[in-house]
Parts: C-alpha cells; sequence; structure tokens
C-alpha cells in the first residue's frame, strides 16, 4: 500500500494542490490522515483515474453541426432573408 502526499498527489494529476485538498473535501478522492498529516492511498487514485481513461469521444453532436447546408435543411429557408437591396457581404459596404 503506496501512501501519497498531497503534493504528490498533485504532481501525478497536474493540478494544484488546492485542488487536490478541495477533491478530499468533497469527497471525490478518498483520504486516510496519518498523524496529522492527509495521505492518498495509490489504489484510491487509480480508482479516481479509471472513470475519465473510460470516457469515449464526443464527435456524434458535433458532426450535426459540420455538415454544409443543403436545400432540403429548414435554415435554407431564411438564407438571404435579412437582405434588403443592399449587398449580401458586410466587406464590400463596410466604408460606407
Amino acid at each position: 500500500m503506496e501512501l501519497l502526499t498531497i503534493r504528490e498527489t498533485a504532481q501525478v494529476l497536474k493540478v494544484a494542490p488546492l485542488t487536490i485538498r478541495r477533491y478530499i473535501a468533497e469527497g471525490r478522492l478518498p483520504a486516510v490522515r496519518v498523524g496529522k498529516r492527509v495521505r492518498v492511498r495509490r489504489e484510491a487514485l487509480d480508482h479516481f483515474l479509471a472513470p475519465v481513461a473510460a470516457k469515449p469521444a464526443r464527435r456524434a453532436a458535433s458532426a450535426a453541426r459540420d455538415r454544409p447546408t443543403s436545400a432540403e435543411d429548414p435554415l435554407w429557408n431564411i438564407v438571404g432573408i435579412a437582405r434588403s437591396g443592399g449587398p449580401g457581404d458586410v466587406s464590400e459596404s463596410k466604408h460606407k
């Protein structure tokens, strides 16, 4: 059983020691007291990291945003609706 200090735990997670103390206070990261000091078990740290490594990448939601607009898209009907006879490109009339 390996016990890590707050500073060592922070270095492993690449966060500030204060963040580790917050995780412990919130109950997200279990810790033990050794005298007046607080230590984190290596197993608890590995368990804390496990859900992060297992999450799949979210690409499905942004794939819908990345598709080009077509005539079948409901937004196609409002394209150009704000034009009132003036140029559609703002950069054409920016010096007027």
